[in-house]
């Protein structure tokens, strides 16, 4: 945050205070809420589980007192022959007609037992000998060729010596238009001697198990009737009846007590088990936590929907207030950034914030303002008119150096010869004068200051004749630029007298101009005698002093050449400009100028 400004850190401040309490509130409440619906449907599975288990205890009681009572009960209603007297008979003969007759005195038993119980199918005796009697409702009856004896759950009926045997779910072959069903046995004993009599069986519909369709939430959860042994013996949904449980839900359920109830919420999935008493059956109910989660969607999206409300709310309203607050601040820095450029500016006062440290800032920034301004002008004003007449006494040396030589050249000429070349310098030495008292403005276009050079340049060819060569290749989109006037022709000049006048044969000035970036270039290049390094490194030193302001009037002894032009250059355009130049003994000199581009549009 220490690169950001003070309204973006204001900003983040308001969004920290306002935005962390509402995701500190919104997640609590959302944990308080998933909480609280994991309690709720766990009481209500533990509910309904419970409620199915004492269902299922109390069908089990049923047939378990069936089965038991069984053989007390009488053949028919008029003599006290019970059924355990019936299946002594039936063990003692082959006559078919006296097996008609006993099948026929339990007919009555088994009605009642059939009527009283919608979920039995049929009821089954078998005798050691391999009779049995049946009686089933919608032709459920044994097959004419059953013989039970050898059958597995005949023999896991008789080991067990008189307790009720639970056998597995599935379709018995044994049974005409049989359907899935479970069968419950139990081995029958004489009450009198204890003697075997043989094997009572109840098959049972899968309706006996409608006890377990309570189910607290069937979109979300499956109810399962298992045993020890971890067989499916019914789902609600009948999916997966007769397959194994999971190896964890089996080790749940042997941890299981006679009444307790298993709970654990694992892999997105409550799981609550509890055994039926007295017996290895075990109801299991798995919940699906993600899908309840979704049930419950509605609360959730609410409460994010709140929370994001607020947070837009707060986001807003930060936005809002660190930009009242930082507004003003921020207008009097850009400001105070305008004052970069010397002028002078004040800002608009806060009427409505006088009293308080921004409504200071803005009236001690005026004030300050006006101070420097004040200070500015008393000051500076004086400096800035000698930095004019200083300028305008350069021009003088300049001008009046170039008239004397000029003159000089007429009265030799003059002397030696009469030619009507005397007609073309002085009308070039007119033009030159025009030029130079020039008053409207110290800036020109540069294709007059060109034109300057050309006239100084055709007098002195009249001088030296084809000694020395002038050219001119200046880019001509510069030509309608404006320039700092007689910044040129005192360079050609001292190219002339210091590189070309002393050298042995022809010599040869161009001057060249064009673009580069925001500047405009110039290029002033003789082949003439050059500098030695000494030379060259006085004059650099020389470049290197700054420009000094003398009192009116008064003039510095010195040469007018590159220094003068240099020093009005720097005095006009300011120190990022000026000139520079390359020399090498013998060869010649490069003067580079380097002005701005556009300095009238300033």
């Amino acid at each position: 945050m220490i690169l950001f400004n003070i309204k973006t850190k204001l900003f983040l401040v308001l969004v920290l205070v306002s935005i962390l309490p509402i995701i500190v509130v919104s997640v609590s409440s959302y944990r308080s809420y998933t909480k609280l619906v994991n309690e709720q449907t766990s009481l209500v599975t533990s509910t309904t589980i419970g409620n199915s288990v004492k269902s299922m205890e109390e069908i089990l009681q049923n047939i378990d007192r069936i089965s038991v009572t069984l053989l007390q009960q009488s053949s028919n209603a008029t003599a006290y022959s019970t059924v355990s007297d019936e299946l002594i008979k039936l063990n003692g003969t082959n006559d078919q007609y006296e097996i008609f007759m006993i099948r026929s005195k339990l007919k009555l038993i088994f009605e009642n037992i059939l009527l009283g119980y919608n979920y039995i199918n049929g009821l089954y005796l078998f005798t050691p000998d391999g009779k049995w009697i049946s009686y089933g409702s919608s032709g459920t009856d044994l097959r004419l060729d059953y013989i039970a004896l050898r059958d597995e759950w005949y023999l896991d009926t008789i080991q067990r010596k008189g307790d009720l045997y639970i056998g597995e779910v599935g379709v018995k072959p044994y049974i005409i238009n049989a359907k899935e069903s479970i069968g419950f046995s139990r081995a029958l004993y004489d009450p009198n001697n204890n003697e075997f009599l043989g094997v009572f069986m109840l098959d049972c519909s899968m309706n006996i198990f409608d006890g377990l369709n309570r189910n607290p939430a069937p979109s979300l959860s499956n109810l399962y009737l298992a045993n020890d042994a971890g067989d499916i013996l019914y789902s609600t949904d009948g999916s997966k009846v007769g397959t194994p449980l999971s190896a964890s839900l089996v080790a749940a359920t042997q941890q299981v007590g006679s009444s307790a109830q298993y709970k654990s919420i694992q892999d997105n999935m409550m799981t609550v088990i509890q055994k039926v008493p007295g017996r290895n059956w075990n109801v299991i109910a798995n919940i699906s936590m993600e899908r309840l989660y979704e049930e419950y969607n509605i609360s959730q999206k609410l409460l994010f929907y709140v929370a994001v409300s607020c947070g837009v709310i707060f986001l807003l309203l930060s936005f809002f207030l660190s930009n009242l607050i930082t507004k003003p601040i921020i207008e009097l820095t850009k400001m105070m950034r305008k004052t970069k450029s010397h002028r002078f500016v004040t800002i608009k006062p806060q009427v409505t914030r006088q009293v308080d440290e921004i409504g200071i800032l803005y009236h001690e920034f005026n004030k300050m303002m006006k101070d420097i301004d004040t200070h500015i002008r008393e000051s500076y004003q004086n400096k800035i008119l000698m930095l004019d007449s200083q300028m305008k006494a350069l021009e003088a040396q300049i001008n009046s150096h170039f008239l004397y030589n000029t003159l000089e050249s007429i009265n030799s000429i003059a002397e030696i010869e009469e030619v009507e070349s005397i007609v073309v310098m002085t009308k070039s030495l007119g033009d030159m004068f025009r030029y130079s008292i020039k008053t409207d403005s110290e800036l020109v276009l540069v294709s007059e200051e060109l034109k300057h050079v050309e006239n100084y340049m055709a007098i002195q060819q009249i001088r030296y004749g084809d000694k020395i060569s002038f050219n001119l290749h200046v880019d001509p989109e510069i030509q309608s630029r404006r320039m700092l006037k007689l910044l040129l022709q005192p360079l050609v000049e001292n190219a002339i007298y210091h590189g070309l006048e002393n050298k042995r044969g022809k010599g040869s000035i161009s001057i060249t101009g064009f673009f580069q970036g925001d500047r405009i270039v110039f290029q002033i290049r003789d082949d003439g005698i050059g500098m030695s390094e000494s030379q060259a490194e006085e004059l650099r030193q020389l470049l290197l002093q700054p420009p000094e302001f003398v009192a009116v009037g008064q003039r510095q002894k010195q040469s007018i050449g590159i220094k003068n032009v240099h020093s009005r250059i720097a005095l006009y355009y300011g120190e990022a400009y000026g000139l520079s130049f390359d020399t090498e003994l013998n060869k010649g000199t490069q003067i580079t100028i380097e002005i701005p581009a556009d300095w009238e549009k300033r």
